[in-house]
């Protein structure tokens, strides 16, 4: 399938470049005519990452967070590799819906039996489960349910592209250090806001020290946690110790 070549190529054509991820998860997305993509890294034993994802177009954000912070726990398409459909998972919800709520909603109409507080409903899911960077990478597809679903050809080459795209994530690892340690995926300047917040700087002292106004400062820390996959400064200052 010539398509799936392209695609391919325009991950490779990526690798070491900034918009890497973006570029890897849009191109994914296009193919399988999806509305909707996100990458979160899961660690072996470490908490997981969003590492890039487009659901601020949607004003759904603070939904891929909470499902990196908590949610994640109970998906059942997380315990194998490949290409994955939600709705092949149908039935499996574990018994632990209750014990996370208010993070978890019970929703029979979804393909899982739930969703995420603030996920956008009605949500076909498609995902690609990579081992990489020690861990499992998940590119999540979503698009809002009613269309035909994804053709099996398309399922096919996915799968067969997934070994290829695998290979590029782990290239661009190696060049960029991407992925690497938690602090990897932070810019220069949320660099320096973190550091200071880890010496225990108020807003309107790193303000003062890096120039900057407290607004902005705010909206690095926003940035920070999110990248993170952390909800306060505790778990920051637990995040380096």
């Amino acid at each position: 399938m010539r398509a799936v070549h392209a695609l391919i190529g325009d991950v490779i054509g990526a690798i070491g470049a900034p918009d890497f991820l973006a570029t890897a998860a849009d191109g994914v997305r296009r193919f399988a005519g999806f509305d909707l993509a996100a990458i979160v890294l899961h660690p072996d034993g470490d908490r997981p990452r969003v590492l890039f994802d487009d659901f601020d177009r949607i004003g759904r954000r603070d939904a891929i967070e909470t499902y990196a912070r908590v949610t994640h726990r109970i998906n059942p398409m997380l315990a194998r590799p490949g290409v994955l459909r939600a709705r092949d998972f149908a039935g499996t919800a574990p018994d632990r819906i209750a014990a996370l709520r208010p993070w978890l909603v019970p929703a029979p109409e979804e393909e899982l039996g739930f969703r995420t507080a603030g996920w956008p409903e009605r949500q076909e899911e498609l995902g690609l489960h990579l081992r990489g960077w020690g861990g499992t990478i998940e590119l999540g597809l979503y698009r809002e349910r009613g269309r035909h679903a994804a053709p099996a050809a398309i399922l096919r080459a996915l799968d067969a592209a997934t070994t290829p795209i695998a290979a590029a994530f782990e290239r661009h690892r190696v060049l960029s250090g991407e992925g690497a340690a938690p602090r990897a995926c932070l810019s220069p300047r949320e660099n320096q806001v973190c550091d200071l917040l880890l010496l225990g700087c108020s807003s309107d002292a790193i303000a003062l020290r890096l120039g900057i106004s407290r607004h902005t400062v705010k909206d690095h820390r926003k940035q920070i946690f999110r990248k993170l996959g952390i909800a306060s400064l505790a778990e920051l200052f637990a995040s380096v110790h």
